[in-house]
This record gives structure tokens, sequence and C-alpha cells, in this order.
């Protein structure tokens, strides 16, 4: 009897014995496996965080990068529309009233002045509206990568320039037609045709640029 329950009580004790040493095995078993799934939970929640940045950056950019091209179509369609309107017709004007009168000075001076402060009105109208524009996309130079900042910038001291061209070209106009001097004009003429076919460079490196880089988001 005592032999069996020894044989009993060592069965028992082994089985306990095994029981816990299995439920602790289980137990790190889980807790491994609540560390594994908390970690993975944690990756895919950090990748998701990641996506939703890049998503936002992403748009943020196009979004700020399509007003620049934008306004800076509007800022070329308005002076386009502007000479059309305005230069064209005080142009005219100017012409009718000089041409007759070229004998008479003080008809002659006053058809000169007149078109002089037309054009004065007009480049300072072109002049705020350019303003306008750098006030506007001044925030894409936080957000704008290195060499789309380079670019831009390039575009703006090229419009600059050319606004500085035709400002001198309009006050000069009038007094080019009654010398009749006219190799002046010609010379602005050709340096602004330069500047605008460096603008139109400038602006179709400056899309490649900005494509690659929402690319690399």
């Amino acid at each position: 009897m005592e032999i069996f329950l020894s044989i009993i009580g060592g069965f028992i004790l082994g089985y306990f014995t095994s029981y816990f040493n299995e439920k602790g095995k289980n137990k790190a078993a889980i807790e491994d496996t609540e560390e594994i799934t908390e970690k993975r939970e944690k990756v895919t929640s950090k990748h998701n965080l990641d996506n939703t940045k890049r998503k936002i950056q992403y748009e943020t950019k196009s979004n700020a990068y399509m007003k620049y091209f934008n306004l800076l179509d509007e800022l070329s369609q308005n002076g386009n529309a502007e000479a059309q309107e305005e230069f064209l017709p005080a142009l005219a004007k100017f012409n009718s009233d000089y041409i007759p009168n070229a004998n008479d000075v003080e008809k002659a001076s006053k058809a000169a002045s007149e078109f002089s402060n037309s054009m004065q009105k007009l480049m300072f109208k072109s002049q705020e509206k350019y303003i306008k524009f750098k006030n506007e996309t001044n925030a894409l130079k936080i957000i704008a990568g290195e060499e789309v900042l380079k670019l831009m910038t390039e575009i703006d001291e090229v419009s600059q320039l050319s606004f500085d061209v035709s400002t001198k070209m309009m006050k000069d106009l009038a007094e080019s037609i009654i010398s009749q001097n006219l190799d002046k004009l010609d010379s602005q003429k050709i340096t602004l045709e330069n500047l605008a076919t460096q603008t139109n460079q400038l602006k179709e490196k400056l899309t490649l640029e900005i494509r690659k880089e929402l690319s690399e988001i």
C-alpha cells in the first residue's frame, strides 16, 4: 500500500510539475504572441501614419504647385489682355493726336504727355498684379524642394527683368516714335522676346523637377 501510494504520489507530483511547467511555457508563448502582435500593430500603425503623412504632403505640394502655375498663367494672360484692351487703344489715340499735329509743339507735347501717363498707369497695374502673384506664391518657398526653389527663384528674376525692360520700353515709346528712332525699340523688343523664351524654358524645367519631387514623396 505504501509503495502504491508512493507511486500515485509520484505520478501526481510529476503531473502537476509537468502541468505547471507546461502552463508556464504556454503563458510565455501567449506573452510572446501578445508582444509580437503589439509590435506588429505598432509597425502597422506607424506604416499607416507614414502613408497618411506622405499622402497629405503629396496633396499639399501638388495643390500648391498647381496654384503657382495657374497664377503664373493668369499673370501672362492679364498682360496680353491689357495689351489688347489698354495699350493698343492708347497707342492708336497717340498716333491720331500726334501725327496731324506734329508741327504744333503744344498739341504734340500734350499727345506725348497723355500717352506717357497712360503707359505709367498700365505699368503700375501690371506691377501691382506681379506683386500680388509673388505674395500669393511666397508660401511655396517653405515647402518647395531645393531644385524647385532654385528654378522658381530664377523665374522670379527673369519676370522682374522682363517687367523692368517693359517699363523702360513704355516710358521711351512716345519719345522714340516722335524722334523716329526705332533702334532702341527693336533692341528692347528682342530683349523681351529672349526673356520670354528663357521663361518658357525655365517653366518646362520646373514642371519636370516638380514631377520628380512629387514622385519621390
